[in-house]
């Protein structure tokens, strides 16, 4: 006998249960709804906003009073991750030495922030991405534009992005919000009592944004589950009731994949990104990940991803930071010789880095800004494209079990 569907009282009840002595929610409210002034100015999301912020911030002269006590301490921590030539100087020379004739730079040469030096002599572009990809060959265009103005300088070129996305042009190093969000804490925390409080209270302001909003968060991960797992009902309800940009196409992929017959583990779902694997895949891949708060042995993974600016839905295939950075790189040139990324166009590989690797990209599906596409339309573009991915899947395993193997000390 099949279970009745339940009544209009029935949802209404499930709604009350959710909105009245419901702890969970009280205290995620508590942790996401604290007053936060880029909140209030509505520019959390913003790029030029937080380039704006982060330009006041590293500019030695500003009014913020620090000198060059933010600048510093982020330069130390991109030399210390950058490979060692692509360096303009190292770690070392740098410190304890005084930085003369700085000046910070907004959208010049369309670059989001460009960071010159006079004394030492160096140069940093930075390119700052929030929920935008690359457009074009811009990073190409900006180096080529920055050797060319500064000749004889040392320059670093960064690549900022929420999770440390990696760029498409050589010599721009990956650089996630997670970086920014440790080396301002810790400024912040060596430095409490020579950091004005005005000053200390705008950064508390930041630091909370990009730590909410930019970085995983287990305590607020957990209460989602626990909120969703007791009050499935409701919130069911509010998002067939509440269509968000975004978050509806999100769920339409995301259901697909967890009702699909058990082929794929969905581990991770935001307003615009699912990230799976195939459900066999826990079975042979060794936990070499490194990123915090993650199965270790997710380190290569899907993730199909909404482009609203684009109007594109895209499948990527990733290959995260790992423990073992050889075994990794072996991986990375195993599944570029087996075709797994093979595009019709040809493009040189993208250089592989220790960081993030793109090794699949393909456009699932394309639409216009004034006609979204239906959930249906949706559905069977995501299921075309595993089918098509799927003959590649099932070769994956034959071929990166022998190279994983060592990672088992066989």
């Amino acid at each position: 006998m099949n279970a009745e569907a339940p009544t209009d009282q029935d949802a209404l009840k499930a709604l009350e249960q959710f909105v009245v002595d419901n702890e969970e929610l009280m205290e995620l409210e508590q942790r996401i709804g604290r007053f936060n002034i880029f909140d209030a100015l509505g520019v959390a999301r913003v790029e030029i906003r937080h380039s704006n912020f982060l330009a006041w911030l590293l500019d030695p002269g500003e009014s913020h009073g620090q000198g060059a006590l933010f600048l510093r301490a982020v330069l130390m921590d991109l030399l210390r991750q950058a490979p060692v030539k692509d360096r303009p100087f190292s770690p070392v020379q740098l410190d304890g030495r005084d930085m003369r004739n700085v000046e910070v730079r907004r959208e010049w040469r369309n670059i989001d922030l460009l960071i010159t030096c006079q004394d030492p002599r160096f140069v940093v572009a930075v390119e700052n991405k929030i929920d935008s990809g690359e457009h074009g060959k811009q990073l190409c265009r900006y180096k080529k534009t920055v050797i060319e103005e500064f000749p004889d300088t040392g320059r670093l070129f960064v690549f900022l992005t929420k999770d440390g996305s990696e760029p498409s042009c050589e010599q721009w190093m990956p650089y996630s919000y997670a970086d920014i969000h440790g080396v301002l804490d810790r400024c912040r925390t060596t430095n409490i009592t020579s950091i004005g409080k005005d000053v200390a209270a705008f950064l508390d302001h930041y630091l909370r944004l990009i730590g909410s909003r930019f970085m995983d968060d287990p305590q607020i991960a957990d209460l989602c589950q626990r909120i969703y797992q007791n009050h499935r009902q409701a919130l069911d309800l509010i998002f067939e009731n509440c269509v968000t940009s975004g978050s509806p196409l999100v769920r339409v992929v995301t259901d697909m994949l967890k009702n699909d017959g058990n082929r794929w583990h969905v581990f991770n779902s935001t307003s615009r990104r699912v990230d799976f694997v195939p459900a066999d895949w826990l079975q042979w891949l060794p936990p070499l990940g490194t990123r915090p708060r993650k199965d270790p042995k997710l380190w290569f993974h899907w993730s199909f991803d909404f482009f609203q600016d684009k109007q594109q839905l895209r499948l990527f295939g990733i290959v995260s930071p790992c423990s073992d950075t050889e075994l990794r790189r072996n991986t990375i040139e195993a599944l570029r010789e087996m075709g797994i990324g093979k595009s019709d166009k040809k493009k040189p590989e993208k250089k592989i880095t220790d960081r993030w690797t793109t090794v699949y990209n393909k456009v699932v599906m394309r639409w216009n800004e004034e006609d979204e596409p239906t959930p249906d339309a949706i559905e069977a573009a995501v299921r075309k494209s595993l089918d098509l991915l799927t003959p590649k899947l099932k070769d994956i395993p034959g071929v990166l079990q022998p190279i994983l193997a060592r990672a088992e000390g066989t």
